[in-house]
């Protein structure tokens, strides 16, 4: 994961331009985590120079307004990343609330995955 400072009026172009994470914004209820105004997702290594560019983001300057999870590649679709990338991301968090979060809804997953599998 990559941080940067952002100009508060380029945040929301950030946000158009990246694949967002289940965990943050309005969806961090799902990880029982408090909305923060970090903007959180998706980019690929392809696209990264380019958003850096157009927002003018900056690397190791506080505070921390943007997080980039940078990837080789995205699944289709152009909604919020899906549940389980979100809580591994989450699981490798140096912050002991993301990791439980992140840890408890993977355990939640696995299990809900076995319980459909014992129904079939």
């Amino acid at each position: 994961m990559v941080e940067y400072w952002c100009r508060d009026s380029n945040l929301a172009k950030v946000e158009t331009l990246i694949r967002p994470s289940a965990a943050t914004g309005t969806l961090a209820d799902s990880f029982q985590l408090a909305a923060t105004d970090v903007v959180e997702g998706y980019v690929t290594a392809s696209a990264l120079d380019d958003i850096v560019r157009q927002c003018r983001l900056k690397q190791g300057v506080t505070p921390v307004r943007v997080r980039l999870h940078v990837t080789d590649n995205l699944p289709a679709g152009e909604r919020t990343m899906p549940l389980g990338v979100c809580a591994a991301d989450l699981a490798e968090s140096n912050d002991p609330r993301e990791r439980r979060a992140g840890l408890e809804t993977l355990q939640q997953l696995i299990d809900d995955h076995h319980r459909k599998e014992h129904q079939e």
